[in-house]
């Protein structure tokens, strides 16, 4: 790739744009607006569902933005394309979830609906407690389940989601093998990025929709070839686009299938890891 073509960089958000800190570091945020000032575009691509994405992330600027590992994209301010998991579907893993016992979320662009233990576990009030907007968005997903009996409807008919998210019991001896053979071929079951509030955790997806899908798709919008691509990121659930990009970079805090699919490895988030990226690649 020549250092004068424009490419087109997705970066994940949890571990790779921000890290213990739960804010973009300084030095990652002058080097996204660099590389978008020598006319690169750069987007987010991330598990979380726009809806779930903290206003001092978006304020750093994006070109667009990749949510719910790939069911929903957007582009300059307008959405491009966002698929849901049918509602019965969302009903069945539902009742799946309850009865392995898991912490839960179901998310999209609509809000965000999880059991009182995972919104404890993830400290959603008073991380949010000084936005009300943005707390508005976070649903007790027993409230919901009650609001569909009085309706007579199922919870899948009344929650809108493109992606879920569990969280076992570290004293359980769940595995993510147990919970993807419990909820069958509906949905895609991967392991998790979320090791900080649970040992073994997970996501479940469309199947064929995945951050390298979107990758894809955002590459063929704006007329990029995919080797004028490059895909930074972390963990298993960014493997689709790393392995779709034309130069894939792992975070030196990612995980070893992350790095060993990876072009190279640079540092860890806190420590310059984005900035150190796009210098190699000269972006900045």
């Amino acid at each position: 790739m020549s250092p004068m073509l424009r490419r087109l960089i997705l970066l994940d958000i949890d571990g790779t744009l921000v890290g213990r800190t739960h804010h973009i570091p300084a030095d990652a945020a002058q080097a996204v607006k660099a590389a978008r000032a020598k006319g690169h575009l750069v987007m987010i691509c991330t598990g979380r569902a726009s809806s779930e994405i903290e206003g001092h992330i978006l304020g750093v600027g994006f070109d667009g933005l990749i949510a719910v590992s790939g069911a929903y994209i957007e582009v300059d301010g307008m959405l491009c394309g966002e698929r849901f998991i049918k509602p019965d579907v969302v009903t069945r893993a539902t009742a799946v979830f309850d009865r392995l016992g898991v912490d839960y979320l179901w998310q999209s662009s609509k809000g965000m609906w999880a059991t009182p233990g995972y919104l404890k576990r993830l400290m959603v009030f008073a991380r949010f407690s000084e936005s009300e907007e943005e707390l508005s968005r976070w649903h007790d997903i027993d409230g919901s389940r009650k609001e569909a009996d009085e309706l007579g409807w199922d919870i899948g008919e009344l929650v809108p989601a493109s992606k879920g998210t569990f969280l076992a019991s570290d004293d359980d001896d769940l595995s993510v093998d147990d919970v993807r053979r419990a909820l069958g071929d509906d949905l895609v079951t991967i392991n998790g990025s979320m090791g900080a509030f649970a040992k073994v955790n997970g996501e479940v997806m469309i199947p064929g929709v995945t951050k390298g899908s979107a990758l894809r798709e955002v590459a063929a919008l704006m007329d990029i070839p995919m080797g004028d691509t490059v895909a930074i990121g972390d963990s298993d659930n960014d493997l689709p686009m790393l392995e779709a990009a034309g130069t894939a970079v792992a975070m030196g805090n990612g995980t070893d299938s992350v790095k060993c699919v990876a072009d190279f490895t640079t540092d860890d988030v806190d420590d310059g890891g984005i900035r150190k990226a796009f210098e190699r690649l000269h972006l900045i």
